[in-house]
């Protein structure tokens, strides 16, 4: 049971679950695993590791960076959301060793908190800190919250948290966060052809601020973890039907774990920690590809794939979204515009219609006036003749 209990703690919190291993087992101690979060300037291993609890913090922020969208296109009318996204990222080997330099100033391979166990065949002097050993068993991080969202007027806001009292060492666990979006689509899908009308455009931010209070068996006082995440995301999504949407992401995204705090252990007092690094996770651009579907009224489940850094798997299977009212199609929008699709080429026609138009009642005009100065001139013609005639028959 108790084991039990400790992986299911490492599920939810990554690091807050540290194994109780023994030496002879070839696991990290608890001691050797806390020394791990400070910075003791002079001192040797297993101080001054901060790349040792590094993939705490990479896998931490991939997730708490992950979900803050449902859809590019955010609608006019009021719409709630609520739902329990979670992401899933695989523990690869990269999880497991990092570089750091030995006693000889050498770059040398070594464990992290997710590595293996002491090998004696590699390692026979028995120098290096190695893995924890429930943490190593995991071969997924996960971080499961819930999540709130509103929106109206194309813009939405969304709160998540998770909270969690104290269970057995773990004394304290709380994750806040919050994101806007806000979308464009109908400033232009008016314009597009029918069969782009699906086309939308958002802007996504997100933030994220967790704190892990950690207490081991056997010790005083407790080491304190303060994460913050913050991603900003463009996210472009077209809809082939109503139904149905394709959302890819292209965003930057960065995350910090600091530590805190003060542990000794009750036996030996001398054993003491002070914890106080500050360890950054993948910071640097993301891209994300997602398919969302909309069943029925409510039921709006998305399941997507991110790379920042490394590859993630989100799935807010169990997510509801709920919009009260129609929103107007691109058409409607058009018409109240004023706008006409093709318009601009249809006046181009017209006027060159007019202008040829105009063209030929010049050409008819002067076509017509030598005609009608002719007629004007036979006239005077026939007098001249009939007073000659007339002349004549007076003589």
């Amino acid at each position: 049971m108790k084991t039990l209990t400790k992986l299911t703690l490492a599920i939810l919190i990554g690091a807050a679950t540290f194994a109780t291993a023994k030496d002879e087992n070839g696991w990290a101690t608890i001691y050797e695993t806390l020394a791990a979060f400070e910075d003791r300037p002079g001192a040797a291993s297993p101080f001054n590791r901060p790349g040792y609890v590094k993939p705490i913090i990479e896998n931490l922020g991939n997730v708490l960076n992950s979900n803050w969208y449902v859809s590019a296109n955010v609608p006019q009318s009021l719409t709630f959301e609520f739902g329990l996204p979670v992401a899933l990222i695989p523990i690869n080997s990269e999880d497991r060793t990092f570089t750091e330099k030995n006693i000889l100033g050498q770059p040398n391979e070594v464990p992290t908190i997710f590595g293996g166990q002491w090998d004696p065949v590699t390692d026979p002097a028995g120098l290096n800190v190695y893995g924890n050993e429930t943490l190593n068993g995991l071969s997924v991080f996960s971080y499961p919250y819930l999540q709130f969202g509103v929106s109206m007027f194309h813009a939405r806001i969304v709160l998540r948290g998770m909270w969690l009292p104290p269970i057995s060492e773990l004394r304290g666990f709380n994750l806040l966060g919050f994101g806007l979006q806000y979308s464009f689509g109908r400033w232009f899908q008016y314009m597009l052809p029918k069969a782009a009308q699906g086309l939308d455009v958002s802007l996504v931010f997100g933030y994220n601020s967790s704190s892990i209070k950690y207490k081991p068996k056997d010790y005083s006082g407790q080491l304190n973890l303060d994460v913050g995440a913050t991603t900003f995301d463009v996210v472009i999504g077209y809809k082939p039907f109503n139904f149905f949407e394709v959302l890819m992401t292209l965003g930057y995204q960065s995350a910090t774990m600091k530590a805190s705090g003060h542990l000794e252990q009750e036996a030996n007092p001398a054993m003491f920690v002070n914890p106080n690094i500050s360890v950054d996770g993948n910071c640097g651009f993301k891209f994300g590809l997602a398919v969302a579907f909309q069943l029925g009224k409510t039921y709006h489940p998305v399941i997507g794939f991110d790379y920042a850094g490394k590859s993630s798997f989100t799935t807010n299977v169990i997510y509801l979204r709920q919009q009260f009212g129609e929103d107007k199609t691109p058409d409607e929008i058009a018409k109240d515009k004023g706008y006409v699709r093709g318009a601009k080429k249809e006046e181009s026609n017209a006027a060159v219609e007019q202008t040829s138009q105009e063209a030929q009642q010049e050409l008819d005009q002067e076509t017509e006036q030598p005609a009608e100065e002719s007629a004007a001139d036979e006239p005077a013609t026939d007098d001249t003749s009939a007073e000659t005639e007339s002349e004549d028959e007076i003589e």
